[in-house]
């Protein structure tokens, strides 16, 4: 995947910089804001007509394409950004799309070699990124397509098989569901039912929270629908249920010190979710049932002591009996397990002295993740000092000990970041040792001064950051710092920006043709195949990292979008030209640039 990310930054870096190279010196004097909006307008309609053109160019370039999957890709990429100006040729490239990916497709027998698994896998992978990407615009179409590209299997389970084939398509239903929840939460509802009614799913609970984001009242339905089928199971012999109806209580329920500790990434970013009295005395009844029957199954029991503290106030009278229940299942464990499962509710609830007391109690490794969860919760309680000291005093292993104290350090120095202290900021960067991660913050640094318009701090952290960068990127840290680098000295300093672009793009093709001579044999299997880069699967995750430049490069490209074209063109290799052309296309076409358009006056810009 880094050499496919490695392709991605380097288009993604020359589309985004190279138009400010030729800066226009027409017409520079100050315009009155009707006029700016006038002429902003006007641009940004000849914008979009040269980037349809574009696109077009980009699908009639995909049949060059040797690979199916990266025709696919293409064409896919293509219809999402023609959706809202010719919905029906982008339900036809969607379609073709689909079929060109089933031509790849491997049927699935648990007797196939490591190369057909590893193909089975990715057609799967870049299937679930083609429906995903159809189900944002229309979600019986994806469903369509999801059918009409289901892999074939060609033996049936057996106690030797070597590969497991996915139960259904159940999860990437309801993967599809969320995506369509954002624009129609009623259909997304729909597809949670049918789901619902052929068993539980992994994702049912993130497109409850998403539901909820628009629909509280569907979200409430939709809670009970999925209790209603609970209490028809037996959660001490059914896994999954058991596990959903925890996860439920873990992300409804209101707990006292301090909210959910369990799976709190479904509710990230979402609208706050509480499910009602009824509800929560319902799956607290089911849970506990469940625990205290004669053989209940151990995710369960592993499960309940996080829903002990609740089960106190509202069940007491099961309290002492499930306690009994985990302590018998805790003696089995091996003795580093068993601490931490004595000590979840320590952990969860507890005060910092009481865990330091576990943590005396503790021996080998258990003892020192006590003392670690310890330092983590007096930092987070604003007392870094008593977070280094617990560190320093009871942690042996040096390397242990430098560990944690960088993890702590670094903890405070993006808090600092993130209040904007700089001169804090400034002193805690020489504690980090390594020269990418101080280079990395400078960026983020240097950017957000950026956006604030003050220049001359902007480039005071660009040119700290300059020489810890490496022009030749080994890996994810290196390759996004050089990019936030780039696209900064993009908006304060672009002949920075063209001199390290000019020194990029000649080593991308240098590398890029290393990399295809030297395929199969010190890269992995893989990335090469038939003399063309694979570009999938991944690409949609991709994409994503990219998505927040999407509203400079749409910008800029105002300024001069032939020489953007012909930025991507210089790349040589015809399947990064095209990714190239692609990634303009969406960044002029992308929902990110919204509504604005930036104008340059004096090759400086001043609006959006």
């Amino acid at each position: 995947m880094f050499w496919q990310r490695l392709v991605s930054t380097f288009a993604l870096i020359i589309l985004l910089c190279s138009p400010l190279i030729a800066q226009t010196t027409e017409d520079q004097s100050p315009l009155n804001q009707q006029e700016r909006e006038q002429k902003a307008l006007e641009m940004k309609k000849e914008l979009e007509r040269k980037t349809f053109a574009l696109l077009d160019e980009v699908i009639s370039s995909a049949g060059a394409l040797k690979l199916p999957e990266n025709r696919a890709l293409v064409l896919s990429s293509a219809a999402d950004l023609l959706w809202t100006r010719d919905d029906k040729r982008a339900r036809a490239l969607f379609k073709e799309a689909i079929n060109t990916l089933n031509s790849v497709s491997v049927p699935f027998d648990e007797k196939m070699k490591n190369e057909e698994a590893a193909a089975y896998w990715r057609f799967l992978q870049q299937r679930k990124e083609i429906l995903q990407i159809v189900a944002r615009h229309d979600a019986d179409l994806a469903l369509e397509l999801l059918h009409d590209s289901r892999p074939q299997t060609l033996s049936k389970a057996n106690a030797g098989r070597s590969f497991s084939r996915p139960e259904d398509d159940r999860d990437l239903e309801q993967s599809l569901a969320v995506q369509v929840a954002t624009n129609d939460p009623k259909r997304a509802f729909q597809m949670a039912e049918e789901n619902l009614s052929k068993g539980y799913s992994g994702q049912l609970l993130s497109l409850l929270t998403h539901i909820n984001d628009k629909d509280s009242d569907l979200a409430a339905r939709l809670v009970t629908e999925i209790i209603d089928k609970l209490q028809s199971e037996n959660l001490a012999t059914n896994q999954e249920a058991a596990f959903l109806a925890i996860q439920l209580l873990q992300i409804g329920m209101k707990h006292e010190g301090g909210g959910s500790v369990l799976l709190s990434s479904y509710q990230i970013g979402r609208k706050p979710f509480s499910l009602d009295e009824r509800a929560v005395n319902d799956l607290l009844e089911m849970v506990t049932t469940a625990g205290l029957s004669e053989t209940p199954n151990a995710t369960l029991i592993s499960m309940l002591p996080y829903l002990m503290p609740d089960i106190d106030k509202r069940l007491p009278e099961r309290a002492q009996l499930l306690r009994r229940r985990i302590g018998e299942f805790t003696r089995n464990l091996d003795p580093e397990q068993r601490i931490f499962m004595e000590n979840i509710e320590l952990l969860r609830s507890g005060s910092i002295e009481a865990i330091l007391q576990a943590a005396a109690k503790a021996t080998g490794k258990a003892r020192d993740t006590l003392y670690e969860q310890a330092a983590w919760k007096a930092f987070n309680n604003g007392d870094e000092a008593q977070a280094h000291q617990i560190i320093n005093d009871n942690i042996r292993d040096s390397s242990s000990r430098d560990r944690i104290l960088e993890s702590l350090d670094r903890a405070a120095l993006w808090n600092y970041v993130s209040n904007d202290k700089m001169d804090e900021v400034r002193r805690r960067l020489a504690r980090l040792k390594s020269k990418d991660e101080r280079a990395g913050v400078l960026a983020q640094l240097a950017f957000a001064a950026a956006t604030r318009k003050d220049r001359k701090l902007s480039l005071e952290l660009l040119d700290e950051a300059r020489p810890l960068i490496t022009m030749k990127p080994k890996n994810d840290m290196q390759l996004y710092t050089l990019l936030q680098v780039v696209r900064t000295y993009a908006l304060v300093e672009p002949a920075h920006a063209f001199e390290m672009i000019e020194s990029l793009v000649d080593e991308a093709n240098v590398l890029l043709a290393a990399a295809s001579v030297l395929s199969g044999f010190l890269l992995p299997k893989g990335v090469f195949r038939n003399g063309e880069m694979v570009l999938t699967p991944g690409y949609t995750q991709i994409s994503m990292q990219f998505r927040p430049f999407g509203k400079e490069l749409g910008a800029l490209a105002l300024l001069n979008f032939e020489r953007t074209k012909n930025a991507a063109d210089r790349f040589q290799r015809n399947e990064t030209r095209i990714m190239a052309r692609l990634f303009i296309a969406q960044g002029v076409l992308s929902e990110h640039l919204g509504s604005g358009v930036a104008l340059y006056e004096g090759g400086v810009m001043v609006g959006y």
